[in-house]
């Protein structure tokens, strides 16, 4: 069934759909029937093509695709910017020409005016809600997909973050993800090679979790209380101001990520080195990770702490898990003395032919004559994972994610990454 008779077929959702909703379906629906005009058309002159144009002619086709998708997300904003967000970070599963204009909505979520949040302020807090504050910034200093934050300051004098919750987030997102779910059953048949599906669920299931501020308050207590690394920070929270809606934590005084490296160019390394050992600290000791590593939620203080902000997405590995996945790691890394086909099993990657986890085996321990980056290493095994209709686990996605993520700091800074089996207890 391609894109048009899929998205036919499940026309009847529609009645559920109001308003905006439903206007946010027909841009997204025409958005890809043209895109999938674009690659049918491709794929039927390809044939006439000689090999060395093949390449160059689909990455034009790549690049206009990515402006139209988005576009698309800009124009239909809420969820859509997360989902424009939540894609710039998987280079594992987007072709390169994508990640540039996605990336460039990072920064362009649209903010609630003051009085369209007033309401929800008053509902949390009650009419004589600025007791509590000696001064509020009504102006917000960052706004997200579902939430815009505020500085201010308590009556105590400390300084403080309100994230606030924005109007009609929870709408938007009921109505998306019925969008989300109808479009993944329709590019199924179009990216075999890709689980839709699974990828669009993984993002669904984060994004309601980030509309839980009483979700996102106990991650952040249980993260806090981790034994992390030295030089890696989290704010408090600010339990009696804190419910469902909003999240009140101390304020994080310091200097984006990004700026911060394009200012000190010179401290790259020990600072990515710094996120990096965190990162893996957090999925291979601890079991517990931070799992949006988006650039702008590091803040690089003034004795150079690396502060993690938001704590909207969690995720958690059990005992095992963070066994098996250490020991993966290891092997995509490049040290050989490890047997990865039984573990790919145990694991939970699941696949028709017995064989097929074996060849991966062999080509994920191999050796590395393009000199691929770790990311690239770990992208490159996930494509061939796909590639043989292998079926992995979400929370082994998951990590990949944050791992390629975290890669690909790296690599933009050309800073090594290091990962030694001596420091987890493994034999390399």
């Amino acid at each position: 069934m391609g894109a048009i008779e899929s998205i036919k077929y499940n026309y009847g959702f529609l009645r559920t759909l109001m308003g905006s909703g439903r206007e946010r379906y027909f841009a997204a629906t025409h958005t890809l029937v043209k895109i999938e005009k674009e690659y049918r058309q491709f794929k039927s002159d390809s044939k006439s093509y000689h090999s060395h144009d093949v390449e160059h002619e689909l990455a034009k086709i790549h690049t206009k695709a990515a402006s139209m998708v988005a576009n698309l997300c800009r124009e239909n904003g809420a969820m859509w910017v997360k989902f424009a967000q939540f894609l710039s970070c998987r280079p594992d599963i987007l072709p390169l020409q994508f990640i540039a204009p996605l990336q460039s909505l990072q920064c362009e979520a649209k903010s609630a005016h003051f009085e369209e949040i007033h309401p929800l302020i008053i509902e949390s807090w009650g009419q004589s809600w600025d007791d509590h504050f000696r001064s509020f910034d009504a102006v917000p200093v960052a706004t997200a997909s579902v939430a815009q934050v505020h500085r201010a300051v308590l009556r105590s004098g400390q300084e403080v973050a309100v994230k606030l919750q924005l109007p009609n987030a929870r709408t938007y997102f009921e109505q998306d993800s019925l969008v989300f779910t109808t479009l993944a059953r329709a590019l199924g048949p179009l990216v075999k090679e890709l689980d839709v599906q699974q990828v669009v669920a993984q993002l669904l299931s984060l994004t309601l979790e980030e509309l839980d501020f009483a979700r996102e308050a106990e991650n952040l207590r249980q993260f806090r209380s981790l034994a992390h690394l030295p030089g890696i920070v989290t704010p408090a929270l600010v339990e009696e101001l804190s419910g469902q809606k909003i999240m009140v934590t101390s304020w994080a005084e310091g200097t984006p990520l990004a700026d911060y490296l394009r200012q000190n160019p010179d401290r790259a390394i020990p600072l990515l080195n710094k996120i990096q050992a965190s990162y893996l600290q957090q999925i291979t000791q601890l079991g517990v990770y931070h799992a949006d590593p988006h650039p702008g939620n590091f803040i690089v203080t003034e004795n150079e702490d690396i502060v993690i902000l938001d704590f909207g997405a969690i995720c958690r590995l059990n005992h095992q898990e963070r066994l098996n996945y250490t020991v993966l790691l290891l092997g995509i890394m490049g040290h050989h003395d490890i047997e990865l086909s039984e573990l790919f099993s145990n694991a939970g990657f699941v696949c028709d032919r017995s064989e097929t986890l074996q060849e991966i085996a062999d080509y994920v321990v191999g050796d590395n004559p393009e000199q691929l980056s770790v990311s690239e290493r770990l992208r490159s095994s996930m494509d061939k994972l796909r590639k043989n209709r292998v079926k992995m686990p979400d929370s082994f996605v998951a990590m990949a994610r944050v791992i390629i993520t975290i890669g690909g700091f790296l690599d933009q800074y050309d800073v090594d990454f290091l990962f030694e089996p001596a420091e987890f207890g493994v034999k390399g």
